[in-house]
């Protein structure tokens, strides 16, 4: 029972809501549009997408305990390795056999998220380290993973078509802009609240920091830090506004509004004090508001198909 919490605490069970909650929000957006789910696929790509994100955290504090913090590791080097490579060995196949199911497009997709995902916390230049990390991790954690697992549970849906001719060795692609980019506006509501979360942990590490990384809060400052901070809130409401009003969403999301009140209180707390220990739950407590309200009136509007 202990090796199991020491597994846990390594990859940091507890924080995996950033994974779960846009998971949800793309199914309830499968069941408005398509009023069906596949279970085998969903349940594959939930697999996976849990080990690869249980990796990426292994990973970050592998490196972190021995090259830059100073903690105590929580296993040898050569464990923690076997253990990172397991996870992403069994995450990389689950995704082929995902492929195998539903096409080159999710190979790209699953390959991308692993690629970003090795490269946020490895390598002579990780993500985690710049001032792009926000946008790269929002983008793969909440839009990314919200088209693969809308992609497996709805065979309509292909704005981004990849063919691949072996024989040929030709890859073929057809995109539908428009449509792409439609569906961009339902992912952001999850896209700016994640991007919430990265951006609250910068700013309260950013003292510590600053000796070894370069993340948005030193490019831009810490003011324009915290009102960033504030407006991706602001955003995601906006983008829920949009989408409703053209239809992308049921108007039931608008429902979704009710939640500022809560939201907005969370925000002036974290204003006032940026405290990793004291505040920073608050980023991921304004994420699991909005996402989780944005997934259950979109459930609604699918149950009754308004």
């Amino acid at each position: 029972m202990q090796g199991i919490k020491h597994f846990l605490n390594f990859v940091e069970i507890r924080t995996k809501l950033a994974t779960t909650l846009p998971f949800l929000a793309a199914l309830a957006y499968v069941f408005y549009t398509t009023g069906a789910i596949s279970l085998r696929s969903t349940l594959i790509y939930i697999c996976s997408a849990l080990l690869l994100d249980m990796s990426v955290t292994a990973i970050n504090n592998h490196f972190n305990a021995r090259q830059e913090s100073g903690g105590t590791p929580h296993y040898s080097s050569q464990v923690s390795l076997g253990v990172i490579a397991a996870m992403l060995l069994a995450s990389g196949a689950l995704g082929v056999y995902l492929a195998y199911l539903h096409g080159f497009t999710i190979l790209f997709a699953g390959a991308f998220c692993v690629l970003v995902g090795i490269a946020y916390s490895f390598g002579p230049a990780p993500i985690c380290k710049s001032a792009y990390g926000e946008l790269v991790s929002s983008f793969t954690v909440a839009t990314v993973v919200m088209f693969i697992v809308t992609s497996i549970n709805d065979p309509e849906f292909a704005p981004l078509g990849l063919v691949f001719i072996p024989s040929e060795l030709r890859l073929i692609m057809d995109v539908d802009l428009v449509r792409l980019m439609l569906f961009g506006i339902v992912t952001l509501p999850a896209t700016f609240t994640v991007a919430g979360i990265m951006l609250a942990n910068n700013i309260c590490d950013a003292e510590d920091d600053r000796a070894f990384r370069y993340t948005l809060v030193h490019s831009i400052g810490l003011k324009n830090s915290l009102r960033l901070f504030a407006c991706l809130y602001y955003a995601a409401y906006l983008s829920i506004v949009i989408a409703s009003l053209m239809r992308l969403i049921p108007l039931w999301c608008l429902l979704t509004l009710g939640t500022f009140v809560p939201v907005q209180k969370n925000i002036r707390r974290f204003l006032a004090k940026q405290s990793k220990r004291e505040t920073f739950a608050l980023s991921i407590k304004n994420f699991a508001i909005i996402v989780f309200a944005y997934a259950i009136s979109m459930t609604i509007g699918g149950l009754l198909r308004l």
